[in-house]
């Protein structure tokens, strides 16, 4: 494969290490707005998609959450310890763990929600609605690519 840029120095422009400096530099922003509830984001992440799904097994929050089955275990394990969540057996295939909201955690992701959307409107205000909406069409690019390859 030809390199597209001469005058570049690749190191500089690699993917994967620009989207996960820029990822960590976001997740430290959020971390620290979301302080005042005790969650971190992928925390609020996870209760948030758990309450959209009603009741979801620990594979579908995996593919959901694009995490393997020992990150999305750990996670929920914290979740529980916290009292947030529930998991159970399901009543079709005992093998399979659901996890649902519990009253805390619906109480939690409420007092959540609007320090989330607060951050989230204003980085898409001062980015530009037109802006942030290319930038995630790019990620979701990014993510069918890279799929594509495996």
């Amino acid at each position: 494969m030809e390199k597209i840029y001469k005058d570049i120095d690749y190191t500089q422009i690699c993917v994967c290490a620009n989207l996960r400096k820029k990822t960590r530099i976001v997740t430290q922003l959020y971390d620290k707005i979301l302080e005042p509830t005790n969650l971190k984001v992928t925390q609020y992440a996870m209760l948030a998609n758990i309450a959209k799904h009603k009741a979801v097994s620990v594979s579908q929050l995996g593919i959901i959450l694009s995490l393997d089955q020992t990150t999305i275990t750990r996670n929920v394990n914290l979740l529980k310890k916290s009292g947030y969540v529930a998991i159970t057996q399901d009543s079709q295939d005992g093998r399979t763990k659901i996890i649902s909201l519990t009253a805390t955690g619906m109480q939690k992701l409420t007092e959540a929600a609007p320090i989330w959307m607060d951050i989230q409107e204003k980085i898409i205000h001062d980015i530009g609605p037109e802006k942030y909406k290319d930038f995630y069409e790019t990620l979701k690019k990014i993510q069918q690519v890279v799929k594509s390859y495996e």
